[in-house]
């Protein structure tokens, strides 16, 4: 009973939340200037970010210095959606969302506005419209977060990185930001990891059950294109998240 009236409870503040933050960015959003407005919406998304952590009560802790970051790609690995509210609490994001999350309730809804990259794989012409878009976010110095395994996973393990991500920092010789973003919950809690062919809307249900969710980001060495191929820079970007995941995950000696 405690943890169905938890839900409800959580529930019931995450929509007018969602609403409020809706009302408050149509200003920002609708900015005559496209840079201006998607700039300003980056501080918006920072404010949802956060506000949807007191809400799901997701306790997040930076090693390291975030304020470090002075444009480039940010890397990191990936947990499932949860990791949206997570790293734009930290950074202030443009979001580079899958294209079918547009059909998400509520969340593809808020999306939509916020000025998203939509990533449509299924087009090599929207791929390079895709990098072009990319190129120019981060000549503006806003943050981009790429998620180079492709697919979510529960934490206990790095997947191969897929090069592609890679390849605006190797041609525009950007830096690249990598980040370490681990979990934790009380033991027999649910996953607020997001990897199985669950639904989004039982994941969420389950995900407003969990009583705490702590969520450490490890703020890892900037990485210089320096003259680096796109697999090159996979291979060093991956490299060290793993090194990092070894030590601090699985609590290995590197």
């Amino acid at each position: 009973m405690i943890v169905f009236c938890r839900k409800i409870y959580r529930l019931a503040k995450l929509l007018p939340w969602l609403i409020y933050m809706g009302v408050v960015s149509v200003p920002v959003t609708r900015r005559k200037d496209k840079w201006d407005a998607i700039l300003g919406m980056t501080e918006k998304i920072r404010q949802w970010g956060a506000g949807l952590l007191k809400i799901f009560n997701i306790h997040v802790k930076v090693i390291g210095n975030a304020t470090q970051y002075s444009g480039g790609l940010v890397v990191s690995n990936h947990l499932g959606y949860v990791d949206i509210f997570v790293h734009s609490s930290i950074f202030g994001l443009r979001f580079c969302p899958k294209s079918e999350i547009r059909s998400w309730p509520v969340l593809g809804w808020y999306t939509s506005f916020t000025h998203p990259i939509w990533i449509d794989r299924s087009s090599r012409m929207k791929a390079q419209q895709n990098l072009e878009e990319f190129k120019a976010t981060l000549e503006h110095k806003v943050p981009l977060i790429v998620y180079p395994e492709g697919t979510s996973t529960d934490g206990q393990q790095i997947l191969p990185f897929k090069n592609s991500p890679f390849e605006l920092a190797a041609a525009g010789g950007f830096s690249i930001q990598p980040i370490l973003t681990v979990y934790r919950v009380p033991e027999g809690a649910d996953s607020p990891c997001w990897f199985t062919d669950i639904g989004i809307l039982t994941h969420l249900w389950q995900l407003v059950g969990i009583p705490r969710i702590d969520c450490e980001v490890y703020i890892l060495p900037e990485i210089k294109a320096e003259g680096r191929n796109r697999k090159e820079l996979a291979e060093v970007t991956r490299k060290a998240i793993v090194e990092a995941h070894e030590k601090y995950v699985l609590n290995k000696e590197v």
